[in-house]
Protein backbone atom coordinates (compact mmCIF):
# COMPACT_ATOMS: atom_id res chain seq x y z
CA UNK A 1 0.00 0.00 0.00
CA UNK A 2 1.38 3.10 -1.34
CA UNK A 3 -0.77 5.62 1.07
CA UNK A 4 -3.11 5.06 3.69
CA UNK A 5 -4.96 7.06 6.97
CA UNK A 6 -4.35 4.99 9.98
CA UNK A 7 -7.09 5.75 12.48
CA UNK A 8 -6.29 4.15 16.78
CA UNK A 9 -9.51 4.11 17.72
CA UNK A 10 -8.53 3.66 21.43
CA UNK A 11 -6.72 6.96 21.46
CA UNK A 12 -10.12 8.05 20.28
CA UNK A 13 -12.02 6.75 22.79
CA UNK A 14 -9.77 7.87 25.61
CA UNK A 15 -10.63 11.24 24.44
CA UNK A 16 -13.87 10.82 24.63
CA UNK A 17 -13.73 9.58 28.11
CA UNK A 18 -11.65 12.74 29.29
CA UNK A 19 -14.44 14.95 27.56
CA UNK A 20 -17.33 13.22 29.65
CA UNK A 21 -15.12 13.48 32.68
CA UNK A 22 -14.59 17.11 32.35
CA UNK A 23 -18.77 17.70 32.31
CA UNK A 24 -20.70 19.17 35.22
CA UNK A 25 -23.12 16.32 36.50
CA UNK A 26 -26.35 16.42 34.23
CA UNK A 27 -24.18 18.12 31.39
CA UNK A 28 -24.45 16.08 27.99
CA UNK A 29 -21.92 15.44 25.42
CA UNK A 30 -22.78 15.40 21.69
CA UNK A 31 -19.98 14.32 19.75
CA UNK A 32 -19.40 15.78 16.70
CA UNK A 33 -18.69 13.68 13.60
CA UNK A 34 -19.38 16.66 10.58
CA UNK A 35 -17.43 16.08 7.71
CA UNK A 36 -17.16 12.10 7.46
CA UNK A 37 -16.47 12.50 11.52
CA UNK A 38 -13.31 15.02 10.77
CA UNK A 39 -11.78 12.64 7.87
CA UNK A 40 -11.78 9.69 10.67
CA UNK A 41 -15.75 7.81 9.49
CA UNK A 42 -18.11 9.10 10.93
CA UNK A 43 -19.76 5.92 11.86
CA UNK A 44 -16.61 4.61 13.40
CA UNK A 45 -15.76 7.59 15.20
CA UNK A 46 -19.61 7.98 16.05
CA UNK A 47 -19.68 4.31 17.72
CA UNK A 48 -16.69 5.17 19.39
CA UNK A 49 -17.73 8.15 20.67
CA UNK A 50 -21.39 6.47 22.18
CA UNK A 51 -19.68 3.85 23.30
CA UNK A 52 -17.54 6.08 25.84
CA UNK A 53 -19.42 8.55 27.23
CA UNK A 54 -21.26 10.35 24.27
CA UNK A 55 -25.33 11.02 24.58
CA UNK A 56 -25.69 11.73 20.98
CA UNK A 57 -24.31 12.20 17.52
CA UNK A 58 -23.86 15.63 15.24
CA UNK A 59 -23.80 16.61 11.68
CA UNK A 60 -24.66 19.38 9.47
CA UNK A 61 -26.69 18.00 6.83
CA UNK A 62 -30.03 16.00 6.62
CA UNK A 63 -28.08 13.85 4.40
CA UNK A 64 -25.47 13.49 6.45
CA UNK A 65 -27.63 12.35 9.20
CA UNK A 66 -29.83 10.21 7.27
CA UNK A 67 -26.50 8.52 6.25
CA UNK A 68 -25.48 8.59 9.45
CA UNK A 69 -29.21 6.89 11.24
CA UNK A 70 -28.23 3.33 9.00
CA UNK A 71 -25.27 2.77 11.36
CA UNK A 72 -27.06 4.00 14.37
CA UNK A 73 -30.81 3.13 14.83
CA UNK A 74 -31.02 4.34 18.13
CA UNK A 75 -29.08 7.21 18.66
CA UNK A 76 -29.72 11.00 19.64
CA UNK A 77 -28.62 12.56 15.90
CA UNK A 78 -28.28 16.20 15.80
CA UNK A 79 -28.27 18.70 12.36
CA UNK A 80 -26.32 21.79 13.56
CA UNK A 81 -26.79 24.04 10.65
CA UNK A 82 -30.77 24.85 9.25
CA UNK A 83 -32.17 22.77 6.98
CA UNK A 84 -34.30 23.40 3.52
CA UNK A 85 -38.17 22.89 4.14
CA UNK A 86 -38.44 20.68 1.51
CA UNK A 87 -35.85 18.24 3.61
CA UNK A 88 -38.50 17.66 6.42
CA UNK A 89 -39.86 14.32 4.99
CA UNK A 90 -36.34 12.90 5.18
CA UNK A 91 -35.41 14.55 8.43
CA UNK A 92 -38.80 12.91 10.29
CA UNK A 93 -38.43 9.32 8.24
CA UNK A 94 -34.88 9.36 9.78
CA UNK A 95 -35.60 10.75 13.13
CA UNK A 96 -32.90 13.66 13.17
CA UNK A 97 -33.17 16.46 15.54
CA UNK A 98 -33.17 19.56 13.45
CA UNK A 99 -32.09 23.40 13.59
CA UNK A 100 -34.86 25.62 12.92
CA UNK A 101 -34.50 29.35 12.30
CA UNK A 102 -38.00 29.79 10.73
CA UNK A 103 -41.45 29.34 10.96
CA UNK A 104 -41.74 28.14 7.38
CA UNK A 105 -39.15 25.54 8.33
CA UNK A 106 -41.05 24.60 11.07
CA UNK A 107 -44.23 24.21 9.16
CA UNK A 108 -43.47 21.69 6.91
CA UNK A 109 -41.21 19.86 9.93
CA UNK A 110 -45.00 19.69 11.14
CA UNK A 111 -46.47 18.75 7.62
CA UNK A 112 -44.14 15.87 7.51
CA UNK A 113 -45.07 14.70 11.11
CA UNK A 114 -47.08 11.72 11.69
CA UNK A 115 -46.07 12.10 15.59
CA UNK A 116 -44.27 14.81 17.74
CA UNK A 117 -40.86 15.88 16.20
CA UNK A 118 -38.13 18.22 17.93
CA UNK A 119 -36.11 20.83 16.67
CA UNK A 120 -33.66 23.18 18.10
CA UNK A 121 -34.67 27.10 17.96
CA UNK A 122 -30.97 28.57 16.80
CA UNK A 123 -30.12 31.93 18.58
CA UNK A 124 -28.15 34.12 16.55
CA UNK A 125 -25.26 35.44 18.37
CA UNK A 126 -23.06 37.30 16.22
CA UNK A 127 -21.70 34.70 14.14
CA UNK A 128 -24.20 35.82 10.99
CA UNK A 129 -24.73 32.67 9.52
CA UNK A 130 -27.97 31.61 11.07
CA UNK A 131 -30.41 32.08 13.50
CA UNK A 132 -32.71 34.20 15.24
CA UNK A 133 -31.75 37.49 16.66
CA UNK A 134 -31.85 37.16 20.56
CA UNK A 135 -34.44 40.10 20.55
CA UNK A 136 -36.88 37.89 18.22
CA UNK A 137 -36.63 34.87 19.81
CA UNK A 138 -40.04 35.13 22.41
CA UNK A 139 -41.91 36.11 19.58
CA UNK A 140 -40.72 33.68 16.98
CA UNK A 141 -41.56 30.89 20.01
CA UNK A 142 -45.02 31.88 20.44
CA UNK A 143 -45.54 31.62 16.22
CA UNK A 144 -44.13 28.04 16.26
CA UNK A 145 -47.00 27.50 19.20
CA UNK A 146 -49.38 26.60 16.79
CA UNK A 147 -47.68 23.73 15.25
CA UNK A 148 -48.77 20.62 17.07
CA UNK A 149 -46.35 18.07 16.16
CA UNK A 150 -43.03 19.66 15.41
CA UNK A 151 -41.99 20.67 19.41
CA UNK A 152 -39.20 22.65 20.94
CA UNK A 153 -36.26 20.14 22.02
CA UNK A 154 -33.21 22.89 22.64
CA UNK A 155 -31.98 26.26 22.40
CA UNK A 156 -28.42 26.09 20.18
CA UNK A 157 -26.09 29.13 19.11
CA UNK A 158 -22.75 29.57 17.52
CA UNK A 159 -20.28 32.16 18.74
CA UNK A 160 -18.13 34.05 16.73
CA UNK A 161 -15.34 33.61 19.38
CA UNK A 162 -12.02 33.33 18.35
CA UNK A 163 -9.75 32.41 21.32
CA UNK A 164 -8.12 34.87 23.53
CA UNK A 165 -9.38 37.91 21.25
CA UNK A 166 -13.17 38.78 22.44
CA UNK A 167 -13.29 36.92 25.41
CA UNK A 168 -14.69 39.40 27.60
CA UNK A 169 -17.93 39.46 24.37
CA UNK A 170 -17.86 35.90 24.33
CA UNK A 171 -18.73 35.78 28.31
CA UNK A 172 -21.70 38.23 27.85
CA UNK A 173 -23.04 36.78 25.09
CA UNK A 174 -23.09 33.60 26.93
CA UNK A 175 -24.56 35.22 29.83
CA UNK A 176 -27.46 36.76 28.04
CA UNK A 177 -27.84 33.25 26.04
CA UNK A 178 -28.33 31.07 29.21
CA UNK A 179 -31.10 34.46 30.67
CA UNK A 180 -32.78 33.73 27.41
CA UNK A 181 -32.82 29.78 27.95
CA UNK A 182 -34.03 30.65 31.71
CA UNK A 183 -36.71 32.13 30.16
CA UNK A 184 -38.23 29.98 27.65
CA UNK A 185 -37.82 27.00 30.21
CA UNK A 186 -40.40 28.67 32.22
CA UNK A 187 -42.61 26.90 29.01
CA UNK A 188 -40.43 24.52 28.64
CA UNK A 189 -38.74 22.95 31.18
CA UNK A 190 -37.38 20.01 29.32
CA UNK A 191 -35.29 22.13 27.15
CA UNK A 192 -31.13 21.94 26.08
CA UNK A 193 -29.73 24.85 25.83
CA UNK A 194 -26.09 24.54 24.04
CA UNK A 195 -23.62 26.60 22.82
CA UNK A 196 -20.01 25.27 23.79
CA UNK A 197 -18.47 24.08 21.50
CA UNK A 198 -14.49 22.89 22.06
CA UNK A 199 -13.23 26.23 22.38
CA UNK A 200 -15.99 27.75 24.36
CA UNK A 201 -15.56 23.95 26.48
CA UNK A 202 -12.04 24.94 27.22
CA UNK A 203 -12.07 28.70 27.57
CA UNK A 204 -15.28 28.60 29.27
CA UNK A 205 -16.11 25.89 31.39
CA UNK A 206 -19.01 27.76 33.55
CA UNK A 207 -20.69 27.69 30.67
CA UNK A 208 -21.80 23.66 29.45
CA UNK A 209 -25.36 24.22 30.18
CA UNK A 210 -27.37 21.31 29.26
CA UNK A 211 -24.82 19.95 27.02
CA UNK A 212 -21.19 20.47 24.87
CA UNK A 213 -20.72 19.79 21.01
CA UNK A 214 -17.23 18.68 20.64
CA UNK A 215 -15.39 17.64 17.68
CA UNK A 216 -11.80 18.85 17.73
CA UNK A 217 -11.06 17.71 21.32
CA UNK A 218 -12.23 14.21 20.68
CA UNK A 219 -9.97 13.94 17.87
CA UNK A 220 -7.04 15.65 19.65
CA UNK A 221 -7.03 19.25 18.34
CA UNK A 222 -6.98 21.72 20.86
CA UNK A 223 -8.38 24.86 19.27
CA UNK A 224 -7.46 27.24 21.63
CA UNK A 225 -4.04 28.22 23.78
CA UNK A 226 -5.56 30.48 26.46
CA UNK A 227 -4.53 28.34 28.81
CA UNK A 228 -0.59 28.88 28.00
CA UNK A 229 -0.74 32.31 28.07
CA UNK A 230 -2.34 32.07 31.94
CA UNK A 231 0.69 29.44 32.41
CA UNK A 232 -1.64 26.63 33.15
CA UNK A 233 -1.95 22.89 31.70
CA UNK A 234 -4.46 22.27 28.69
CA UNK A 235 -7.75 22.03 30.45
CA UNK A 236 -8.24 17.85 29.11
CA UNK A 237 -4.92 16.70 29.39
CA UNK A 238 -3.81 13.65 27.75
CA UNK A 239 -5.77 14.01 24.64
CA UNK A 240 -3.95 12.15 22.13
CA UNK A 241 -4.01 12.20 18.49
CA UNK A 242 -5.40 9.07 16.61
CA UNK A 243 -4.93 10.51 12.58
CA UNK A 244 -1.76 9.82 10.82
CA UNK A 245 -1.42 9.82 7.21
CA UNK A 246 1.31 7.92 5.56
CA UNK A 247 2.88 7.81 1.81
CA UNK A 248 5.78 5.17 1.29
CA UNK A 249 9.02 6.72 -0.65
CA UNK A 250 8.84 5.69 -4.47
CA UNK A 251 11.86 7.07 -5.86
CA UNK A 252 15.23 8.59 -4.44
CA UNK A 253 17.74 10.34 -6.70
CA UNK A 254 20.87 12.53 -6.29
CA UNK A 255 20.67 15.92 -7.86
CA UNK A 256 23.88 18.63 -8.01
CA UNK A 257 24.15 21.90 -6.59
CA UNK A 258 22.27 24.29 -9.36
CA UNK A 259 20.41 21.82 -11.23
CA UNK A 260 16.80 22.63 -11.80
CA UNK A 261 13.80 20.41 -10.91
CA UNK A 262 9.81 20.31 -11.63
CA UNK A 263 7.59 22.13 -14.51
CA UNK A 264 9.19 24.89 -16.63
CA UNK A 265 12.67 24.41 -14.17
CA UNK A 266 10.57 26.20 -11.15
CA UNK A 267 12.72 25.28 -8.41
CA UNK A 268 16.71 25.15 -8.58
CA UNK A 269 18.74 23.12 -6.03
CA UNK A 270 20.76 25.69 -3.96
CA UNK A 271 23.36 22.59 -3.14
CA UNK A 272 24.20 18.96 -3.70
CA UNK A 273 20.53 17.60 -2.24
CA UNK A 274 18.99 14.08 -2.07
CA UNK A 275 15.61 13.76 -2.94
CA UNK A 276 12.73 11.20 -2.25
CA UNK A 277 9.25 11.27 -3.98
CA UNK A 278 6.13 10.55 -2.69
CA UNK A 279 3.04 9.79 -4.40
CA UNK A 280 0.63 11.92 -2.06
CA UNK A 281 0.10 15.44 -3.57
CA UNK A 282 -2.76 18.23 -3.67
CA UNK A 283 -5.23 15.72 -4.58
CA UNK A 284 -4.98 14.27 -1.52
CA UNK A 285 -4.93 17.17 1.04
CA UNK A 286 -0.79 18.48 1.17
CA UNK A 287 -0.58 21.87 0.08
CA UNK A 288 -0.05 23.91 -2.80
CA UNK A 289 2.39 26.61 -1.77
CA UNK A 290 5.19 25.93 -3.58
CA UNK A 291 8.98 26.12 -2.33
CA UNK A 292 10.32 29.98 -2.47
CA UNK A 293 13.73 29.58 -4.32
CA UNK A 294 14.20 33.27 -3.96
CA UNK A 295 16.53 34.97 -1.46
CA UNK A 296 14.71 36.18 1.43
CA UNK A 297 15.16 38.45 4.72
CA UNK A 298 13.79 35.13 6.52
CA UNK A 299 13.32 31.89 6.14
CA UNK A 300 9.54 31.83 6.16
CA UNK A 301 7.51 28.51 6.31
CA UNK A 302 8.10 25.13 4.45
CA UNK A 303 6.21 22.02 4.61
CA UNK A 304 7.45 18.74 5.66
CA UNK A 305 7.16 15.09 6.12
CA UNK A 306 8.55 12.94 9.42
CA UNK A 307 10.42 9.65 8.78
CA UNK A 308 12.02 8.42 11.79
CA UNK A 309 11.20 11.35 13.96
CA UNK A 310 13.01 13.59 11.33
CA UNK A 311 12.00 16.74 9.05
CA UNK A 312 11.78 16.14 5.44
CA UNK A 313 11.03 18.95 3.88
CA UNK A 314 8.78 19.57 0.89
CA UNK A 315 11.04 20.62 -2.47
CA UNK A 316 9.47 22.41 -5.32
CA UNK A 317 5.63 22.50 -6.06
CA UNK A 318 3.62 19.92 -4.62
CA UNK A 319 1.73 18.19 -7.47
CA UNK A 320 -1.26 16.85 -8.30
CA UNK A 321 -0.53 13.41 -6.94
CA UNK A 322 3.45 13.60 -5.97
CA UNK A 323 5.70 15.51 -3.91
CA UNK A 324 9.56 16.11 -3.68
CA UNK A 325 11.26 15.77 -0.05
CA UNK A 326 14.88 16.83 1.07
CA UNK A 327 16.31 13.83 2.16
CA UNK A 328 19.75 14.48 2.12
CA UNK A 329 20.02 14.29 5.54
CA UNK A 330 18.19 10.98 6.58
CA UNK A 331 20.56 8.22 5.09
CA UNK A 332 18.09 5.24 5.96
CA UNK A 333 14.98 7.09 3.86
CA UNK A 334 14.56 4.70 0.41
CA UNK A 335 12.31 3.25 -1.72
CA UNK A 336 9.24 2.14 0.67
CA UNK A 337 10.09 4.23 3.89
CA UNK A 338 6.94 5.48 5.09
CA UNK A 339 7.23 8.91 5.48
CA UNK A 340 4.26 10.41 8.16
CA UNK A 341 2.90 13.66 7.16
CA UNK A 342 0.46 16.97 7.82
CA UNK A 343 -2.88 17.11 6.27
CA UNK A 344 -5.84 18.97 7.39
CA UNK A 345 -8.09 15.44 8.40
CA UNK A 346 -11.27 17.43 6.30
CA UNK A 347 -9.27 17.81 3.29
CA UNK A 348 -7.49 14.42 3.16
CA UNK A 349 -9.12 12.63 0.05
CA UNK A 350 -11.58 10.01 1.00
CA UNK A 351 -10.23 7.56 -1.50
CA UNK A 352 -7.54 6.96 0.69
CA UNK A 353 -7.76 3.74 2.80
CA UNK A 354 -8.92 3.99 6.14
CA UNK A 355 -7.12 1.52 8.05
CA UNK A 356 -8.44 1.62 11.76
CA UNK A 357 -6.56 0.52 14.72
Amino acid sequence: MLKWVEIDLKILAGNARAIKKALKPGVEFMAVVKADGYGHGAAAAGKTALENGAAGLGVLTADEGAALRESFPKAAIHLLAPSLPEEAPLIVKNRLIPTADSLEFIKALDKAAQKPVPYSLDIDLGLGRWGVKPAAAEAFLRGAEGFKKAGLFGLSAHLAYRPAQNMIEAEEKLSSFSALADKVRVAAPWLRAHAANSSIFCDFPHWQLDMVRVGNLMYGIYPTDVYKKKKQGPPLPGLGMPWRFYARIISVRDVKKGESLGYAAEFTAPRAMRLATIPAGYSDGLTMEPTENKIRITSGFRYWGIINGKKAFFTGRTGIAHTMLDVTDIPEAKPGTPVALHVRRTAANARIPRIYK
